[in-house]
Order: C-alpha cells, then structure tokens, then sequence
C-alpha cells in the first residue's frame, strides 16, 4: 500500500503529459505556421510589374523545406480564379534533424494580369506552405491589390 502512495503522484504526472501530448498532436503541433510580413506593391501594371511577397514561417519539427525531388511546397492561389504559383523551398535542416526552425521567406510573381474587361481590377493571393510530411500551414492571404493596364 506504501508504494502505491509513493507512485501515485508520478502516475498521475504521467497520465497528465500523456493527454496534454495527445491534445497538441490533435491540434497539429507539426503544421507550419506562416505570417505575412510583407507584400507589394499594391498596384501592379499588368504584364509589368512583379508582387515581393515576404512571410515568416515557424516549424516545429524541421521538415519544411526539399532537396531531392521537384515538388512544390509553398504556392500563392489567385484568388479570382483559384490558379496557384507554385515554388519549391529548398531544404533548410540538414540531415533530416528533428528541430523546431523559424525565419523568413522571400519570393516573386512575376507578372499579374487583368480577367475582366475593364482597366483595372482587384486581386488577393491566398498563401500557403506544406512540409516534407505534407502539414499544410495556415493560410495567409495578400489583401487587396489593384492591377491597372
């Protein structure tokens, strides 16, 4: 009876971490967390001007990010007619190490255009990143942007 008295507390620590784990593995602990730090410029000549994107990104695990294949992992889908530019991150942990990994992306779309008629029109890119493991992050979208002739 003693040494039931003597493990109860660690059972009960054990017990406790191992729902706490559970509930963040439900909630994707793994997912790649993005943040637009930056977009512009906020109006684009049509066929001339290229959109600067930069985001922030958090990953937990490390697996954000590919060498040896071609696949896309971070695409910006137009949101007019839901048509994604896609890129590839390159790896950014060598080795494959489990760790948690944060910094900055940077990339380009290299021209815009108008769908519409008129001289102008407004567009929102909706972004996202997917890891090695295939999380997908949260979405983060542009705002509004104008494209003019």
């Amino acid at each position: 009876m003693r040494i039931f008295h003597r493990i109860k507390p660690w059972l009960f620590l054990l017990l406790t971490l191992t729902l706490f784990n559970a509930c963040r593995e439900a909630l994707g602990k793994n997912d790649p967390v993005i943040a637009l730090l930056e977009v512009g410029p906020t109006t684009l000549v049509e066929y001339e001007d290229s959109l600067y994107i930069r985001l922030s990104f958090y990953d937990a695990n490390g697996d954000l990010g590919e060498n040896f294949t071609d696949d896309d992992n971070l695409f910006a889908v137009d949101d007019r007619m839901g048509v994604a530019h896609a890129y590839r991150i390159s790896n950014l942990v060598p080795g494959g190490v489990n760790v948690a990994i944060q910094g900055e992306l940077e990339f380009l779309i290299p021209s815009v255009f108008l769908t519409g008629s008129g001289p102008s029109e407004e567009l929102s890119y909706t972004i996202y990143v997917v890891d090695r493991a295939g999380h997908h992050s949260n979405n983060v979208n542009t705002g509004a942007l104008t494209v003019v002739e």
